[in-house]
């Protein structure tokens, strides 16, 4: 088998050291659990001869508990797609015998470059949010697989949070320990469900040249999400949770994830709420635009665009590093992602008019104050800027007059604001903007309604420089703002708590009713008239139409 796999060396604990590291977790949980229930539950997993095992349609499956949860790692719900499955719809996961324990490795989507060009030194915050490859994971194109947290195996029916990771459609898995799901199912009494699917060439290659059997290829890893949510509707009961209650969200590329299946006629009824977070999709490519990147793979293969059968046959290893050679030569367009072919995504989700299918599903959509901190750490200019070097930039990106004006109407409404304040501020409200388009179309179909927020909660990490970057949501959604992986983001400072009572109750009331109000934080529905907006801050609210001005003038850009 042509897998990729990151190697970790064997460790061997002293009894000394497993007390030290029982300690050291409790004094790392969060606040809301006592170290008295962590030890226990902890000295479980390390020492008890019986684990919780659950029967799937296609065999048992044994978890551990821990957090004050179960947890099943990579659970199958499709079969290997290598071979004569590269590239074709998915599979339901083939039938094991005995029980299926929780693998030390966690198979992931192929998603490493073999030969990885020298990237420029980042700051290690950067590096930490890589959402690739991790320790403890191997690559493999047998990586249909679902991670489940449940604070309960009874017949509770409790709602289903369904997880659709970031990564552009290139990177990332469910399994990833950024999105670890037992806190949020601990606190919200909640089923947290995460997917890995596949992804880049494997998952998005449009290869309708090649003849009818790869008409949907290019929505390969879109189709394997719905097979998911069909394991979901069969199975999830047994973990305790209800199949008439699931909320699919996703976040940055995650979110575009959910706009497509908003946009399929084979994953309708598999989900009654959505939640889009920094990942505004209002379109997808069409066909000739999805055509283009796969060009690039056929010609590094000496291949021609109508020999997908030869595609299927190639060394996985070879693929991948075809795939990354033809990405980086000069002049290589298209990218790997969903594609409107008619079929599997007939139409568009919020283009030019919201999709019917998403009519009967509520939706909360929203971004974060700066998401652009997070990509432009090593842009040291942009923390520096002085007002001539804002005005440069604006006018490089808009236009003499459009960025002279931009300038002009964001220091009246930020006149303390610096240059660099100024600037993050703008270059992210062009995001927001079109997460207000999908609220209005979404809200003029007359259904279901949307909810618009916006975090504006600011991380005081990096002296505050961050202010509120890309992927800040997460934590906070997931519970885990004082957790060890995210702490480096958010500080862990009490603030960040505050907000993630705030955002993960605004979510599981949402999973739970298809509201996401709650009585401490009420939070209405988006209207055409008043344009609600919820903010999540230390102090949380929501507001009548809070970015009527600068709302207005990216309208006419």
């Amino acid at each position: 088998m042509n897998d990729r796999e990151n190697r970790t060396g064997g460790v061997t604990l002293s009894r000394r050291e497993v007390i030290g590291a029982i300690t050291a977790a409790a004094a790392l949980a969060p606040s809301a659990i006592a170290p008295s229930a962590i030890a226990p539950a902890f000295i479980r997993d390390l020492f008890a001869a019986g684990a919780p095992v659950v029967e799937t349609t296609a065999g048992k499956v044994r978890g551990s508990f821990a957090e004050g949860a179960y947890t099943f790692l990579c659970v199958p719900y499709g079969a290997d797609t290598s071979g004569a499955g590269r590239f074709m719809p998915p599979r339901p996961a083939r039938p094991w015998a005995g029980v299926r324990e929780n693998p030390e490795k966690r198979p992931i989507a192929p998603q490493t470059d073999p030969a990885p060009a020298p990237r420029p030194k980042i700051p290690a915050l950067v590096g930490m949010m890589s959402i690739g490859s991790e320790e403890g994971s191997v690559e493999t194109e047998d990586c249909l697989n679902l991670t489940i947290y449940t604070p309960g195996l009874d017949n509770a029916r409790r709602p289903v949070m369904f997880w659709c990771h970031g990564g552009g459609y290139a990177q990332g898995s469910g399994s990833a320990r950024m999105y670890h799901g037992a806190a949020l199912a601990r606190a919200g009494d909640v089923v947290v469900v995460s997917v890995t699917h596949r992804l880049n060439v494997l998952g998005f290659a449009h290869l309708a040249g090649s003849g009818p059997d790869f008409a949907s290829s290019g929505n390969a890893g879109m189709l394997d999400i719905v097979l998911a949510l069909e394991w979901v509707k069969k199975n999830i009961r047994r973990f305790g949770g209800d199949p008439g209650k699931v909320l699919v969200f996703g976040q940055s590329g995650g979110g575009g994830k959910v706009a497509a299946l908003l946009s399929m006629p084979s994953a309708e009824g598999l989900f009654q709420r959505a939640a889009m977070q920094s990942g505004s999709t209002r379109r997808f490519q069409d066909p000739d635009e999805a055509a283009e990147a796969p060009r690039g793979l056929f010609a590094e293969l000496g291949l021609r665009p109508d020999q997908g059968r030869e595609l299927q046959k190639v060394p996985l290893e070879r693929l991948m590093a075809a795939h990354f050679a033809a990405s980086k030569r000069p002049g290589s367009g298209g990218r790997y992602a969903p594609v409107r072919d008619g079929s599997v995504i007939p139409r568009h989700p919020f283009h030019p008019t919201a999709n019917p299918l998403a009519g009967p599903v509520p939706l909360v959509i929203g971004t974060v104050r700066t998401e652009g901190t997070a990509f432009q750490l090593a842009d040291e200019a942009a923390y520096k800027l002085d007002e001539a070097g804002l005005e440069a930039r604006m006018k490089s990106t808009l236009g003499d007059q459009n960025g002279a004006a931009a300038v002009a109407l964001y220091r009246k409404l930020m006149p303390g604001a610096s240059p660099s304040d100024l600037y993050f501020e703008m270059t992210s409200d062009r995001g927001r903007r079109a997460a207000i388009e999908i609220a209005e179309l979404k809200t003029a179909q007359g259904l279901t309604p949307a909810y618009l927020y916006e975090l504006t909660w600011s991380t005081p990490v990096y002296d505050g420089l961050l202010r509120t970057p890309h992927s800040l949501d997460l934590p906070l959604v997931f519970n885990l703002a004082d957790h060890p992986v995210w702490a480096p983001y958010t500080g862990g400072v009490p603030e960040s708590l505050a907000v993630a009572r705030a955002m993960m109750g605004a979510w599981v009331a949402f999973a739970r009713t298809g509201a996401p109000g709650t009585r401490a934080l009420p939070w209405p529905a988006f209207t055409l008239e008043n344009f609600e907006t919820m903010l999540f801050d230390v102090v949380s609210g929501a507001k009548k139409d809070p970015f009527r001005e600068t709302r207005k003038f990216w309208e006419g850009v």
